[in-house]
């Protein structure tokens, strides 16, 4: 355990925010997160977006390492372009932060003590840790997507560039004939292959919400797998080896907690730490318990301003339209057209009869009615981080159909044809009463001399 007064003759938060209550914010958070690890081997920083939750967790990481030089970090990004905004935060994190060379954290000329190694997908992970295993790694959670097709060919193709890696990898470990059997003992022999890690940094804990359960992705199964999950008997059995890889995890996520507490507890247990904390999974405990078991590891702080002599929270020093609303506050919009209220009536049967489905079960999915906000259509946009791989088969275009429909919504293809349909006949848009409203509002408040942000 440290406390603040060691913590800051390494640590200077403020030195490119400036000196106050944030960067003091951050130094608390950064030794408290260090602590809560040492004590139960899991935190999460759930801070609200802008608080620097990258910072925190850079300077927790800096005081594990100023004590014990070998400490080894394995960094998680959502996808590549945060991972390569992971490895240009630390960079300025070690050259502006940490007050001195002290050979540990920072070099003297201002840089990583530490190399670092940016892996693209899995199999040049592989080939990495084996070769070094005492670097900083970023990975990407996409890559534990494992996407295969339907070319057994490409199958052989990957078995072959991991056995490269892994030499004394037994042959009848991977059975072409079956994908899931396939993926288990490719994230089993990657365990194997992987140093153990004294802390894993998982940003955007919430992507793995649904843990690794039966029904959850194959992305969940594999990351749990790979980390050695303790459950695991046949990791056990086939692989010599294999075992937990993460002495101590760190989640970040402004929404940990999206509808019930099993969520982030799903989250801790993909990496074999939920287990002290199972009481989140109970149906009969009050939900003021639950918090308070959360609270044991999970730090949450809200951004802050002062106005004169108060401080204020978001909800103190802004005015809410809770109860709808765009020309006069709260006062809600009154559908008056009667095109606008059909094809609202239209919308709500078809995403009624969605929910009705077979497929869904009268289930209602967070992410659902996005597509109210604008009628508009919306379309998927190509993702970013397109690994680049050995093979074919680590495409994240290809990404698991449940994860896809999370999120994007499930209502959202079918207001999409509806658009496209009224937008062929009609030969324009389809009529939206807030969008409406929104529009009248606006057509004229550059002569009334207002100001006005939109956010799309």
């Amino acid at each position: 355990m440290i406390d603040l007064k060691a913590a800051e003759r390494l640590l200077d938060l403020g030195a490119r925010i400036g000196q106050g209550a944030r960067a003091r914010e951050q130094l608390e958070g950064a030794v408290a997160l260090h602590n809560i690890l040492e004590r139960h081997k899991v935190a999460y920083l759930a801070d609200e977006v802008g608080m620097g939750k990258t910072y925190v967790a850079l300077g927790t990481l800096a005081l594990f390492r100023h004590f014990a030089p070998g400490f080894r970090v394995l960094v998680i990004a959502p996808q590549e372009n945060l991972q390569s905004k992971w490895m240009k935060e630390l960079s300025n994190f070690i050259a502006h932060n940490v007050r001195f060379p002290d050979l540990r954290v920072r070099s003297i000329d201002g840089q990583p003590v530490r190399p670092v190694a940016a892996c693209r997908n899995l199999i040049e992970f592989a080939h990495e840790v084996v070769r070094d295993p005492n670097r900083d790694f970023f990975l990407r959670l996409t890559s534990f997507s494992l996407p295969l097709g339907k070319d057994a060919e490409g199958w052989r193709r990957l078995r072959d560039e991991l056995r490269r890696a892994l030499p004394w990898l037994p042959g009848e470990a991977f059975d072409l004939r079956d994908k899931a059997a396939f993926k288990a003992n490719f994230a089993r022999a990657l365990c194997c292959a992987m140093p153990d890690f004294d802390l894993v940094i998982f940003d955007e804990g919430h992507n793995i919400k649904h843990g690794h359960t039966a029904g959850a992705s194959a992305r969940n199964q594999v990351l749990a797998l790979a980390f050695g999950h303790p459950s695991d008997k046949d990791g056990r059995r086939i692989f010599g080896g294999y075992g937990q890889r993460a002495s101590r995890v760190l989640f970040l996520s402004a929404t940990p907690v999206e509808e019930s507490y099993r969520h982030i507890w799903n989250q801790l247990d993909v990496f074999g730490l939920g287990e002290p904390f199972r009481d989140l999974c109970r149906d009969d405990l009050p939900e003021v318990d639950k918090k308070e078991i959360a609270g044991r590891f999970l730090i949450r702080r809200v951004t802050t301003l002062h106005a004169g002599s108060r401080e204020m929270t978001k909800n103190q020093y802004r005015r809410e339209w809770r109860a709808g609303g765009v020309h006069v506050h709260d006062e809600p919009i009154r559908v008056q057209d009667d095109r606008q209220r059909l094809v609202v009536a239209l919308v709500q049967k078809k995403v009624a009869e969605l929910l009705g489905s077979e497929r869904f079960n009268r289930s209602f999915q967070i992410g659902m009615l996005a597509s109210f906000e604008s009628f508009l259509e919306t379309t998927r946009l190509k993702r970013a981080d397109e690994d680049e791989s050995v093979s074919n088969f680590f495409d994240p275009e290809k990404e698991q159909a449940a994860d896809m429909d999370e999120r994007e919504g499930i209502d959202v293809r079918d207001v999409n044809r509806l658009a496209a349909s009224y937008l062929r006949t009609f030969k324009h848009a389809m009529p939206h009463p807030k969008m409406d409203a929104v529009v009248d509002s606006l057509a004229d408040a550059w002569v009334r001399g207002e100001k006005a942000l939109i956010l799309p």
